[in-house]
């Protein structure tokens, strides 16, 4: 995989060749703009490319792969199938040839999820096994993992594991963030109990501190309350990671003064709900970690006494 570090420099510029040249570049300019689209998963522009390309002469088999990676990572699971369809089980390479059963599979598993709204800017879509190598780019920073304290993936198997295990749970709703310009940019996730949720989640390092990340929460969030019948909800943050604790602050989410015991004193832990009193709070959290079999609980005692 290309150094990730290097993507958005990428992304950057192949949007200007896109946006200058436009439809006076040459077949040969799109089709090498595709190719590069493809490589740096810029999913957006290798659908509006892909478009004009088929419009104006039409598509190779790897070029029409190409679309169908970019409808299945942005959720278009119909338009995937119908290119798939398109090119006939004869055309697919060897290594793809069942490409038409996985898509199926995931568009059935896809339904079984509410229908999540999407907005000018930002839709969400359930966390795919398909999105490994997008989130392998966005999670590159080590400083994601620490910060959100998430898992170090040792591999790509390591990482499927870890979204089996996850969607095994059925109490955990991770979600990729797509942006309309910039495809997959980070993760929304959303743990149940009951009424109750636990809320987190990150964003590619090039895509924080543009407000896109409560934007994104926002919508998780306001899909839990309407299918899930989520009355509050919780979340954590280092207390030094004021970008993730204003980010809370936009989505809602107040300051509870309640912080870890022990060595995780530094993490500081939120609400977003109606108000109640602080015993029915210190004891819903409790609650709320207890099913998550989580690390960081506030001392109940000293809580209490905040």
């Amino acid at each position: 995989m290309p150094d990730p570090a290097l993507r958005h420099t990428w992304l950057v510029a192949l949007h200007r060749s896109s946006h200058t040249g436009g439809a006076a570049l040459s077949r040969t300019a799109m089709r090498d703009l595709l190719r590069q689209a493809a490589t740096w998963r810029d999913w957006p522009l290798v659908l509006a490319i892909g478009a004009h390309l088929a419009a104006t002469g039409g598509l190779d088999t790897h070029e029409t792969l190409h679309l169908v990676d970019a409808c299945r990572t942005l959720g278009q699971a119909e338009q995937a199938l119908a290119l798939v369809r398109g090119l006939g089980a004869a055309d697919l390479p060897p290594g793809r040839a069942g490409l038409e059963a996985e898509i199926q599979s995931w568009r059935a598993w896809r339904r079984r999820f509410p229908a999540l709204a999407p907005t000018a800017e930002l839709a969400l879509e359930p966390l795919a096994h398909h999105h490994e190598r997008d989130f392998a780019w966005q999670y590159h920073d080590p400083a994601i993992a620490s910060l959100c304290c998430l898992p170090v993936f040792i591999d790509a198997l390591d990482w499927h594991h870890w979204l089996a295990d996850t969607w095994r749970d059925g109490h955990r709703l991770p979600y990729a963030v797509l942006h309309r310009e910039w495809g997959f940019i980070g993760c929304v996730s959303l743990a149940l109990h009951r009424d109750l949720g636990f809320f987190y989640y990150w964003l590619g390092r090039d895509f924080q501190g543009h407000g896109v990340g409560p934007r994104a929460g926002q919508l998780l969030l306001a899909m839990g309350e309407r299918a899930f019948g989520l009355r509050c909800c919780y979340a954590k943050a280092f207390d030094y990671n004021l970008r993730s604790r204003r980010g809370l602050e936009k989505m809602g989410f107040v300051d509870l003064g309640m912080r870890g015991a022990g060595d995780d004193r530094n993490q500081v832990f939120y609400r977003r709900g109606p108000a109640q009193g602080r015993a029915r709070t210190v004891d819903e959290l409790h609650r709320l970690l207890d099913s998550m079999d989580a690390s960081v609980r506030p001392p109940r005692a000293a809580a209490l006494a905040t």
